[in-house]
């Protein structure tokens, strides 16, 4: 069996699938997402919850644990950014079935090929943001319950300006645009399949609630990065401290829209 097989297969066999499912490109390109949510999770539980509660790193203070911190703070600025990009793969599969009918372009091993490039760009981005450029990585804060970004005071945000601001903009415009193309298109496309056997029409029920589902996720993840780029400033003028929390809340509810699958 090739690698793309295999990685359907491992993840099919644990969702409970059918075998028609077990060589699905769309079910190898949802995987990564929740591949990186699952690690989330772990940081969340294992690290975050008991940082929160004690007030403090669980690692001490040495330069050891300030390491540990920073990876896991690199950790999860990876998974965030694998999870933006899996909107826009997720959108573009969408399309090219939906739209332009072509059901068998994402084959299992373009997906692969394209989740492996997905999680190498995503990793590079956050080991650029948190170790290269000298301003501003996100650190998590306990006292707010929330993440912040590590200022350079004098430094310009670097960050912010070349790589988290268009990043983000673009990974919340580009799937807007397909989800708006296929909602505008569906009706004249539906038509077309009625003409076509039982079978189909059945498949494009099928594509339909998909498409819809990861259009949700689209509108959370845009509403996630909004609530974490406005909220911060508005506790600068209100000084409510537990409003950024808010913004972990937040961020967790792609995840809930991601699980309901």
């Amino acid at each position: 069996m090739d690698t793309s097989g295999a990685v359907g297969t491992v993840y099919c066999a644990i969702s409970g699938f059918g075998l028609c499912e077990l060589q699905s490109s769309m079910y190898i390109l949802y995987m990564q997402p929740l591949i990186t949510d699952i690690l989330f999770e772990l940081i969340h539980f294992f690290y975050i919850a008991p940082c929160i509660i004690i007030q403090g790193n669980i690692f001490g203070i040495t330069p050891i644990s300030g390491m540990i911190a920073k990876l896991l703070d690199t950790a999860q600025t990876y998974c965030w950014y694998n999870n933006s990009l899996s909107q826009v793969s997720l959108a573009v599969n969408r399309f090219v079935v939906t739209v332009l009918l072509r059901l068998h372009f994402f084959t299992p091993f373009r997906a692969v090929l394209i989740s492996v490039s997905q999680h190498i760009l995503a990793l590079t981005i956050a080991v650029t943001i948190q170790y290269i450029l000298p301003c501003c990585g996100i650190q998590l804060v306990y006292s707010n319950y929330s993440y912040n970004e590590v200022k350079s005071y004098g430094l310009p945000n670097y960050a912010w300006a070349y790589i988290k601001l268009p990043f983000k903009i673009g990974c919340s415009v580009v799937p807007f645009l397909i989800y708006a193309i296929i909602l505008l298109s569906w009706r004249s496309i539906a038509n077309k399949l009625k003409l076509q056997s039982a079978e189909l029409n059945k498949r494009r029920k099928q594509e339909l609630r998909f498409t819809i589902q990861f259009a949700s996720i689209a509108v959370l993840y845009t509403l996630s990065w909004g609530m974490f780029s406005i909220l911060p400033a508005l506790n600068l003028t209100i000084n409510v401290g537990w409003i950024q929390g808010q913004v972990v809340i937040i961020c967790r509810c792609p995840k809930s829209v991601e699980l309901d699958h």
